[in-house]
């Protein structure tokens, strides 16, 4: 059963989205999805507007190799679906060491001003 309270609250608090109320009426939480030989805490569609990718890093390295990846596949993913936007979400313990590799990796990437990279503390992610 998913928790839409918590989903609802870590989308608006934590990741700052302004979505209006009405999109929250449909959400679909995925857990450990499989996306290109990386695993995925949590796969999420908010109302078939909003995206989100939810993985655990614990390096700055692994951070180069899978960010351009996970960029890349959210937005076809979103383009795909006619999504308004994605946001990947990088959940860390290092936050400092974590932001640093995952910025200078993400001024990189093709992307558009509809995807949005968010690194917190794991402590953050909710029980969905």
């Amino acid at each position: 059963m998913v928790n839409r309270e918590s989903i609802k609250t870590f989308v608006r608090q934590t990741l700052g989205c302004g979505c209006p109320e009405e999109v929250f009426n449909y959400i679909d939480c995925q857990s450990d999805v499989v996306l290109k030989d990386i695993l995925l805490s949590r796969k999420i569609n908010i109302g078939n507007r909003l995206l989100i990718y939810v993985i655990e890093v614990s390096t700055p390295d692994s951070v180069k190799h899978i960010l351009p990846l996970l960029v890349e596949t959210g937005r076809r993913e979103r383009e795909s679906m006619r999504f308004n936007r994605f946001r990947l979400v990088l959940a860390a313990d290092s936050l400092n060491e974590i932001k640093q590799a995952a910025d200078a990796v993400f001024e990189t990437v093709k992307k558009d001003e509809r995807v949005h990279l968010h690194i917190i503390p794991k402590a953050d992610i909710p029980i969905f």
